[in-house]
């Protein structure tokens, strides 16, 4: 499907969006190769509230929660402003893209949570953003979280193989961004998980998606969207 994403300033950009309903063992996961990356690449590790080795290990989640649902967007690169596109750094490429695909889907995330009364456990994609333009206590070295309902985990601070898993499920390929690159880079693509206890929760999860998407508008940070055509 494809839902159209508009900015606090006004700016649309067409957002190609899916879903699907699996059971939590069908995520791919190993989670010392995966985090592995976190704490070789990563400053975050071991020092942010959201980061391993301080997130949980997906492979004892799925027991407690055994079914899911895996959603994903993807913005492609020829949306991208002529600004942007003009730019010789990576970073801008990357970041442009990113930001929108993180604020969309985190409160996505958010909202579902909310919607099923905090009954299901949200993975997140990238950083805990928790506490908005605050510093995490954790990395203030405080051993406790300051918001903890606003506490996220990544798919990948949980082991979970993300790219792995996108493309057994959804038979999609994730591109990467590199200095050589990024001008020829496709579309990003971002992705979380809401994990359930039973098949009811899982069925509300996906009936109340839709809703939940056309109710961001009222989050109050200017961002908005709405569904248009298939893409």
């Amino acid at each position: 499907m494809q839902y159209i994403y508009t900015t606090g300033k006004g700016d649309s950009y067409p957002i190609e969006l899916d879903y699907k309903a699996i059971l939590s063992d069908q995520l791919v996961s190993d989670y010392n190769r995966v985090t592995g990356y976190c704490k070789t690449g990563c400053k975050n590790y071991n020092y942010a509230g959201g980061c391993p080795p301080l997130a949980p290990n997906f492979e004892l989640l799925r027991e407690k929660y055994p079914l899911a649902v895996l959603i994903y967007a993807r913005l492609y690169s020829e949306f991208k402003p002529d600004k942007v596109k003009a730019s010789e750094k990576v970073y801008i490429h990357y970041r442009f893209q990113d930001i929108i695909l993180s604020n969309l889907l985190t409160n996505l995330g958010y909202e579902l949570t909310r919607k099923n009364r905090n009954q299901i456990f949200f993975l997140n994609n990238g950083y805990c953003m928790g506490c908005g333009n605050k510093k995490c206590n954790f990395k203030l070295g405080n051993n406790f979280c300051a918001n903890p309902d606003r506490r996220t985990f990544s798919l990948e601070a949980c082991g979970v193989d993300v790219e792995a898993s996108l493309k057994k499920i959804f038979n999609i390929e994730l591109q990467w961004y590199n200095k050589s690159n990024y001008n020829t880079v496709e579309h990003m693509t971002k992705a979380i998980a809401l994990l359930c206890k039973n098949h009811a929760q899982q069925a509300e999860l996906s009936n109340s998606l839709i809703g939940c998407l056309n109710g961001l508008s009222s989050r109050g940070d200017g961002s908005r969207g709405r569904f248009g055509t298939k893409i």
